[in-house]
């Protein structure tokens, strides 16, 4: 019993200890607080005596007068003498460096002349707030010890009304302050002291009274615990014969010493006495202590509606030593839970090996569908690996290197996802990511990206899903390819001996002419038919994304035919397409409520001038919001109010690199490189491109090719 007593004690002293760690705390906190308001107030009226032309994107050395920055000097210097601040001042920041707009001086330095900070002086001494003030355009709060003593400062960031960013700052001088809180501390001690000397008598007579309560209740205690060991050897034996496992625990989230024998088998071991949360999250510090905190919170709900709402946003599904297991929270008591543990490991790997028979079937159906298109990817893809070693340009810089591997590998994560491929997509999708990553480091070399790529099994991921259809469709299909192709060079011998015979003999040669139109078949073909699997594509889009589309058309009214030239083009299109279907066709609960048909239209047209080919794909839906595109181009740094001035140059803004307007990355976009991807495509072929979109009717992508590009000779 004396563990108890030596244990309450040790618990009041640390009471006293939290009380006037506390108190300490709380004053401190106080006098801070009233410091930090004085300095937003002296550093916004600093702001206000500095002139609006010391702040401007032409600001720099010279730009203002030694007289006028004398007197600026004089002017904040007497304002903070007057306010009782050691120092007033401002910063810009340009190239990286900081530099001193204004600032004041002390009357001794004004005296000296000396230790006074000038005009457009760097600023050497930046500390990591006053930096990070520029870069978050935040309030920040510093404090420093030196030489001359204890110092608090504010960094305060304005925007000028031309559009400079500049910080307004103040220092006071906060010594006196740990004098004040050493004597409140002293203060404290004595009291906790006091405190201790009147609860000791009333200690001692406590512990003798208690002693005649604890032998009663020993004896009742003993009566008791023959009728209880009884009932828990039933309970136990009806919790064994149930096939779910059941544990209990109460406030201290500890297990009771009775659960059923599934719980021994899920957990492998014995749990009684130990944490749930500590149970449930082995591994996960964080979900161990949400989940802590919930059932705490629980036990403190009277509401039992609210109760049930809590409950049912907790994880109920847990991998336990390689089980999958179910879990159900009862409340049976105020302050007693009960878990309900069903092993459904079985259950799981029927749903994961249904999915893999589905996903399998969707791309056997694909590869079956259109298997022109299927090889051809492939070859395509094949040649792009076998090109490996030259995917990184050693002239170029790593930046770009990064950005045109990025939008390749980015293109062919799209072009396998539209065919259902299982492996490959997800692959690209990690190797996209390292690229990312690296981007935003922005100090990888050319020779890691190389070592990085020639490590990647790149051809293990597509052998997976190819392997899996030559279990289902043969060898034979996979062998066979339904496509005559031929390569540039064979062409353009071919095709240049022949127009060199008709320019010779035009007369002798004229059977030679449809020679030729048969030659320029196996390299080109007409234009509408690069685009033959878009409306699959966008009817899978439109079921993954829960969105309602009629089926897609096709209109064309040219048989123009273009060569492989074209095919980069053509492929990039999926971005344009799957950004209509995500980021375009609202909803059907959208659209009805706005007067719209439930069912959105996505149409790809093709014409042709005389010299050039016209592409147009628009869509039904929402539209585009040009001022939310403008304001995310302004918050994330990617381009200034004065170069956003119109609506050619924030529409430009679909077409940068890593801009995007999804606040999260999925498989399908979010990068912000698929439009960039459709740009690097249509400049390669010296197109031109014009979006038009009028907010809540739809949105149109026009791109013009000219005709010599796509077909030469």
């Amino acid at each position: 019993m004396k563990k108890y007593y030596y244990g309450a004690f040790v618990l009041y002293l640390i009471a006293l200890v939290s009380y006037i760690t506390y108190q300490y705390t709380a004053q401190r906190s106080e006098m801070i607080a009233l410091i930090d308001k004085r300095l937003i107030q002296c550093a916004n009226v600093s702001d206000q005596l500095l002139p609006e032309s010391l702040h401007t994107p032409q600001t720099k050395a010279g730009s203002i007068t030694p007289e006028q920055d004398r007197e600026l000097r004089l002017k904040l210097s007497r304002f903070s003498q007057s306010v009782n601040v050691k120092y007033v001042y401002s910063f810009v920041i340009q190239d990286g460096k900081v530099y001193f707009t204004s600032s004041s001086a002390t009357p001794e330095e004004l005296k000296s002349g000396e230790d006074i900070s000038y005009f457009y002086d760097e600023y050497t001494d930046a500390s990591p707030l006053l930096l990070k003030a520029f870069q978050t355009r935040t309030m920040q709060f510093d404090e420093s010890v030196d030489q001359w003593g204890h110092f608090r400062s504010l960094f305060l960031p304005h925007i000028s009304p031309s559009g400079r960013l500049y910080i307004t700052a103040a220092d006071i001088e906060i010594s006196n302050i740990d004098a004040q809180l050493h004597a409140l501390f002293m203060k404290s001690v004595g009291e906790a002291l006091f405190y201790i000397l009147i609860l000791i008598p009333f200690f001692f007579a406590y512990r003798i009274q208690n002693k005649g309560i604890q032998e009663e209740l020993s004896r009742q205690v003993s009566e008791r615990t023959a009728d209880l060991e009884e009932r828990s050897h039933a309970v136990s034996r009806l919790l064994d014969n149930a096939s779910q496992g059941f544990l209990t625990f109460s406030t201290s989230l500890e297990v009771d010493d009775e659960y059923s024998q599934t719980c021994l088998e899920i957990f492998a071991e014995r749990i009684e006495g130990k944490n749930i949360a500590e149970l449930l999250y082995s591994e996960d510090i964080h979900k161990r202590e949400f989940l802590d905190q919930t059932i705490r919170g629980i036990f403190e709900e009277e509401d039992e509606a609210t109760t049930e709402a809590i409950l049912s946003l907790l994880q109920q599904e847990f991998v336990i030593n390689q089980k999958a297991v179910h879990i159900v929270y009862k409340r049976i008591e105020p302050h007693r839970f009960m878990l309900i543990l069903t092993d459904v490991t079985d259950k799981k790997n029927l749903e994961k090996n249904i999915e893999r028979e589905r996903n399998t079937l969707k791309m056997v159906v694909s590869a079956i569908s259109n298997s022109d298109e299927f090889f051809e990817l492939l070859e395509e893809y094949q040649t792009f690996l076998a090109g490996r070693e030259s995917f990184v340009e050693f002239d170029q810089t790593s930046t770009h290197n990064l950005s045109e591997l990025y939008r390749t590998i980015h293109t062919y994560k799209g072009l396998f996802a539209q065919k259902d491929f299982i492996t490959t997509p997800q692959g690209l999708h990690k190797v996209e990511s390292k690229l990312s990553s690296w981007r935003l480091e922005g100090n990888i070399s050319n020779e890691i990206i190389q070592s990085m790529i020639n490590k990647i099994d790149f051809e293990l991921w597509l052998s997976r899903d190819t392997n899996i259809l030559r279990a289902v469709l043969g060898d034979d299909f996979m062998e066979k390819k339904t496509t005559i192709t031929i390569d540039d060079a064979t062409f353009e011998m071919i095709h240049s001996k022949i127009t060199d015979l008709i320019e010779i003999q035009p007369e002798e040669c004229q059977d030679l002419v449809e020679l030729l139109e048969v030659v320029r078949t196996l390299k080109y073909k007409p234009i509408a038919d690069f685009f033959g699997s878009l409306p699959k594509y966008v009817a899978q889009l439109g079921e993954r994304l829960e969105k309602s589309l009629y089926p897609m058309v096709i209109h064309h009214d040219t048989s123009f035919g273009v060569g492989e030239e074209f095919r980069g083009f053509a492929k990039s299109l999926i971005h344009v397409i799957r950004n209509s279907v995500d980021h375009g066709i609202e909803t059907p609960e959208e659209r009805v409520e706005h007067n719209k048909d439930e069912f959105g239209t996505v149409r790809l047209s093709i014409s042709d001038t005389e010299e050039n080919i016209m592409i147009e794909i628009a869509d039904d839906g929402r539209g585009i919001d040009t001022e939310k595109l403008k304001q995310k181009a302004l918050d994330e740094g990617f381009k200034t109010a004065s170069e956003l001035e119109n609506d050619d140059s924030v529409m430009e803004l679909l077409f940068e690199d890593y801009f995007s307007t999804k606040e999260e990355v999925t498989e399908l976009s979010g990068r912000g490189i698929g439009l960039a991807s459709v740009r690097a495509e249509i400049l390669k072929m010296g197109g031109s491109y014009q979006v038009i979109s009028e907010w809540g009717i739809g949105t149109r992508f026009i791109f013009s090719l000219p005709k010599e590009s796509l077909k030469k000779g």
